[in-house]
């Protein structure tokens, strides 16, 4: 998995189903998750590289209700609690959405 802020970008080696919060944790990556993976806030907003986006299930209802409110929504906007890691996301890239 490869995770970027700005011009810092860091790869991570990863365990199949952890979710991208579980690494960021982990690796003091800076991703709040304030409600623990709940699906209670949108602290652990992330954008979704185009490529890897498709290869991802669609998000549930609730998690697109948090999403749409959030002022820098993008299409490729999700929750890293949310996605749980995969053989075949091996190499997923994430970033940080910028800051409004």
């Amino acid at each position: 998995m490869i995770l970027k802020n700005g011009k810092y970008k860091k790869s991570f080696k990863v365990k199949e189903d952890e979710t991208i919060l579980d690494i960021a944790r982990k690796e003091n990556f800076e991703l709040e998750g304030s409600c623990e993976g709940s699906l209670a806030c949108s602290t652990c907003h992330i954008i979704v590289s185009s490529p890897w986006y498709k290869k991802l299930g669609k998000p549930t209802t609730e998690e697109l209700e948090l999403l749409e409110i959030l002022p820098n929504y993008t299409k490729n906007s999700r929750l890293g609690c949310q996605i749980k890691l995969t053989k075949e996301l091996d190499g997923i890239e994430i970033s940080l959405p910028v800051e409004l």
